[in-house]
């Protein structure tokens, strides 16, 4: 059953602020852009890849934002009021981490090294999300490759 299942996240920011934020995913993390989605001639998503999985990364519909009785999604307020973390794996944390600075991101935590032995750390993006960097292990890399 499980070949039967794969997961695509949509992640939300402001609306009018998706082109933004595929551009610092792009030069925060190296994600890709695959396709958009426009609604009435006005941007709505850009489909994405990061690494394997398909990210699409959607303006919170201003409606739903209005009226918060429908549900959500809705983009985060403040940095870190979320419910989820973003953890991306990475062959070279201070490249990332600096790339991402570099970007437009807030440093939440600074590397370090975790009690499993990771080299990780934490940013804030411009959008309110959290991302999670985890240092690969050299022999996990070199499995991978």
């Amino acid at each position: 059953m499980t070949e039967d299942i794969s997961l695509q996240l949509s992640l939300f920011v402001e609306h009018g602020r998706e082109r933004e934020a595929a551009n610092f995913y792009e030069a925060a993390f190296g994600a890709q852009e695959v396709d958009t989605y426009s609604i009435d001639g006005a941007l709505a998503g850009v489909a994405m890849r990061f690494g394997e999985l398909p990210v699409t990364v959607a303006g919170s519909n201003p409606n739903r934002e209005k009226m918060p009785s429908y549900g959500g999604p809705f983009f985060p307020k403040q940095a870190g009021a979320v419910s989820a973390i973003f953890q991306i794996n990475v062959g070279d944390i201070d490249a990332v981490f600096g790339h991402a600075l570099a970007a437009g991101a807030v440093s939440r935590d600074e590397i370090q090294t975790d009690t499993l032995g990771r080299r990780i750390a934490s940013i804030f993006d411009p959008f309110g999300h959290i991302w999670a960097l985890v240092e690969r292990k050299p022999e996990a890399a070199a499995l991978a490759a």
